[in-house]
């Protein structure tokens, strides 16, 4: 990934993260296409991570967002799909701008060249 691509995934990752944050499920729908019922997973699934909802996520500012944590694990992750035409990312997912346990796992796929994020899953 180039300079200007890591600049687009990052912010793509982040609008999904907040969207997340505030629970707005027009724009998980309408940006991301995520079903109403997927987004409740997701809910379900950050409030596993802070059962009180007691949370404010994000993700890494660009300047760290490529690059290794304190536990040496990268912020954002890339690797290549099988299918060669897109690409899997993992993400840290921040909590009042720390680091966090949560993982976010997506999909990176160019459709009539612009470059659209999949959900996959949350996870450790």
């Amino acid at each position: 990934m180039n300079e200007a691509s890591s600049a687009q995934v990052h912010e793509l990752l982040d609008e999904f993260v907040q969207s997340i944050d505030r629970d707005d499920r027009r724009v998980l729908q309408r940006k991301f296409d995520v079903s109403e019922t997927i987004a409740e997973e997701i809910r379900e699934s950050i409030y596993g991570y802070y059962p009180a909802g007691n949370f404010s996520l994000g993700i890494a500012p660009l300047e760290l967002a490529f690059s290794k944590g304190k536990d040496g694990r990268p912020n954002i992750e890339f690797f290549r799909m099988l299918d060669e035409i897109s690409w899997g990312a993992e993400c840290v997912i921040w909590n009042k701008g720390e680091p966090g346990e949560a993982i976010l796992h997506v999909d990176f796929v160019c459709e009539k060249r612009e470059l659209k994020l999949r959900y996959r899953n949350i996870d450790s």
